[in-house]
């Protein structure tokens, strides 16, 4: 995948975001002849700052940087450029059936049709210890490490639906998750009865996450008690973060559909409510936040791109 400084006069397809989806969309974009440019602040996505992957089909387990750089050397395989460290602040269609897309950096691109996939960025702690620990303990997803904590303690922050799921998962699967919250915990009844039930579970409201401890693995988590003000260290094997994650779609300015979460709305072949852009991966209204999933709907997006331009 070659680095590109200056844009051709039109592409076929413009990809924004190089996670999973979006790579894929490239290499089955350029695979059909069409002309292909990704514009991304990094090449990797979230997928990158992963420990260890195991539900990657073809990988019984591989590092974060290890599979994006085989994605990377994969992608380099094909006619693909890429504007990287570029951040795209909007779209904007013309009268042509086209549109320019100008990034931070100016850089204008014209294309026949764009791939939004640029993924969701989670909420953070903004706490020390927090990034430095990033695969190493601290997780954003329940779905792709809980299997790494069996028998372990575990820290679960968050107030809703997706750290309530977060710690019955990690339950069912072994690990003791400590569910804790600086409010009540926002869940339906039947929920919060199901963490109450089950003896692995313990909650804790009124704390508010101070700092995650660790040098190269999480080793414990330091908290502040809002109703006494008393500080104390819980020792803790991860830290699951689970207080949502915000769509990173702000650069389309209202041209797609979407849903409350702020994810483009897509239809089986990922295409969005606007005629000419797609849309493929975390970003998506789709079930289901994960790499293999990512990549198979970068996948669909690509070939739904190529059939479309070759009806035009």
């Amino acid at each position: 995948m070659a680095t590109a400084t200056e844009p051709q006069d039109v592409y076929d397809v413009l990809i924004v975001g190089a996670g999973p989806a979006g790579l894929t969309a490239g290499m089955y974009c350029a695979r059909q002849g069409l002309t292909t440019a990704v514009v991304a602040g990094e090449v990797g996505g979230q997928a990158a700052w992963a420990g260890t992957i195991e539900n990657y089909l073809g990988w019984q387990a591989v590092t974060g940087p290890e599979l994006v750089g085989r994605f990377r050397e994969h992608v380099s395989q094909f006619d693909v450029v890429c504007f990287e460290g570029q951040l795209v602040n909007a779209i904007v269609p013309t009268e042509d059936v086209r549109f320019e897309v100008y990034t931070r950096e100016g850089t204008v691109l014209s294309a026949r049709t764009v791939i939004v996939a640029t993924g969701k960025a989670p909420n953070r702690l903004s706490v020390p210890g927090e990034t430095e620990l990033i695969g190493k303990g601290v997780s954003y997803c329940a779905t792709c490490d809980a299997a790494f904590f069996v028998g372990s303690d575990v820290a679960v922050v968050g107030p809703g639906e997706s750290a309530a799921d977060a710690a019955l998962q990690l339950s069912k699967l072994g690990a003791h998750p400590i569910l804790m919250s600086e409010r009540a915990l926002k869940v339906e009844e039947a929920v919060l009865a199901a963490l109450e039930r089950d003896e692995k579970v313990t909650i804790r409201t009124g704390v508010k996450v101070l700092g995650i401890e660790g040098a190269d693995a999480v080793t414990g988590i330091r908290i502040r008690n809002t109703d006494s003000n008393t500080e104390e260290t819980l020792s803790v094997s991860g830290v699951f973060i689970e207080t949502g994650a915000i769509a990173a779609t702000e650069f389309t300015g209202g041209l797609v559909e979407t849903n409350e979460k702020g994810e483009v709305i897509v239809d089986k072949r990922c295409a969005t409510s606007h005629q000419g852009i797609y849309a493929a991966g975390d970003v998506t209204d789709g079930l289901g936040k994960q790499v293999i999933i990512a990549a198979g709907e970068g996948a669909r997006a690509g070939v739904a791109v190529g059939q479309d331009l070759k009806r035009r």
